[in-house]
């Protein structure tokens, strides 16, 4: 009776918490190796894919080291955080206040791998994967994670910022399921 308990709240806790949680190391025979990129010109592609994964991974060290002022920095003026299971969060404050029960919540460790993006005029889109380990903060339970996400960048005074942020839990790469 007590195990079933447990596992049922186990279940619940990982199916609110797994989606807020985007990380990855993607080196694995089902996932692209190559970054496709939409835009035209071989040398244009690869200093866009270079752009986009300096300012992921930029994202994805904040979120390790539990920067939510760092993050903060990443995002436009007028940003939308949609994570999986959960509300939006809309706006600034919103955005903050979900980051802020993020880090209070797990403790995050991982990277992301582009895999395509495209811009368009001053606004851009980046899909990733994404995979890593989260602990939860008031168990000390570890588990692994991987999620497919979708960034949508807004160029603000000539920056591009994070605008809009969607992801959903995948199943990990084999090589996570045989640990």
């Amino acid at each position: 009776m007590h195990t079933i308990k447990l596992v049922k709240l186990a279940a619940v806790f990982l199916a609110v918490t797994l989606p807020v949680i985007g990380f990855a190391d993607i080196d694995c025979d089902v996932c692209p190796r190559e970054s496709q990129m939409v835009n035209p010109g071989a040398e244009e592609a690869e200093a866009t894919r270079r752009e986009f994964e300096k300012l992921i991974n930029t994202y994805g060290e904040r979120l390790t080291n539990q920067d939510v002022e760092g993050i903060l920095e990443l995002y436009s003026s007028d940003p939308v955080f949609m994570p999986e299971y959960a509300p939006p969060a809309v706006g600034r404050a919103g955005v903050r206040r979900a980051y802020e029960w993020v880090f209070a919540t797990v403790k995050l460790n991982g990277r992301f791998a582009v895999h395509e993006a495209e811009i368009m005029g001053d606004r851009a889109w980046v899909r990733i994967s994404s995979t890593g380990r989260f602990t939860v903060v008031a168990t000390g339970v570890e588990a692994d994670v991987a999620n497919t996400e979708l960034f949508v960048f807004k160029r603000e005074n000539g920056a591009w910022k994070i605008h809009r942020y969607i992801f959903t839990a995948s199943a990990p790469p084999p090589e996570i399921m045989t640990k």
